[in-house]
């Protein structure tokens, strides 16, 4: 390979990895869901599921590769007013949830780590569910995604099930659903980017290429100067 060919392609790939490094990948995926209260009889909560604070419905989420998002209000369960000494009202919440990737990329794929209750994907639509209990006595109430019984913990940081998708075009997420035990149920979810759209090269791997092909040419440059007619005469 002529020189100033080589030192040409191994100067574009360390410009191209040192670009890489400054700009990580990112991908934003978006959704929509719904929550429905399976609970039957009286002083049943209310479940608000698109407002305030809350995760909203439709809503969008630009993930970086190896970054986890804040934890987000993911829903609401919320107590029956006036309805204290009334004794537990226990019930389970459906959630549908459909997620687009880039360019409208459908969910192909779904995992699931830590999920009792387990989950479904039907034509890019997830099915998953929560047992909740509310205790109106004392005002304690609890939710769980994990398929574990329902006690009151005041544990709220506990990630109950982990959702990992897969999109058509090889991007691939995480979504973390945690637990919750307090007077008003507001359990949070929070969204990763395991990996990027197909043809994306991660920064890592432009790096250790245009390191090799640096290395080569060091290499290269080495021999010419061995082979020269003055190397020989002095050695």
């Amino acid at each position: 390979m002529p020189m100033r060919l080589l030192i040409a392609i191994a100067a574009t790939l360390l410009a191209c990895a040192s670009g890489a490094q400054a700009t990580p990948v990112e991908t934003t995926i978006d959704g929509t869901y719904t929550a429905v209260d399976t609970g039957k009889g009286p002083y049943l909560p209310t479940i608000n599921d698109d407002g305030g604070s809350f995760l909203t419905s439709p809503f969008s989420e630009t993930l970086t590769l190896g970054t986890t998002t804040a934890p987000t209000t993911f829903l609401q369960v919320a107590p029956a007013n006036g309805s204290n000494n009334v004794g537990t009202v226990t019930g389970s919440i459906a959630i549908a949830m459909t997620l687009l990737g880039p360019s409208n990329s459908a969910v192909t794929g779904l995992t699931v780590s830590g999920g009792g209750l387990g989950a479904t994907l039907s034509h890019g639509t997830i099915d998953f569910d929560a047992n909740y209990a509310i205790y109106y006595g004392n005002q304690t109430d609890c939710l769980t995604w994990d398929g574990a019984t329902c006690t009151p913990t005041n544990n709220t940081t506990t990630i109950g099930e982990t959702l990992t998708v897969t999109f058509a075009d090889g991007a691939s997420a995480a979504l973390a659903l945690y637990n919750w035990s307090d007077w008003d149920i507001a359990p949070s979810i929070t969204f990763s980017l395991i990996s990027g759209p197909r043809g994306v090269a991660e920064p890592a791997s432009l790096a250790v290429f245009a390191s090799a092909v640096s290395g080569l040419w060091l290499l290269l440059r080495r021999r010419q100067r061995l082979n020269t007619p003055d190397r020989r005469a002095d050695s």
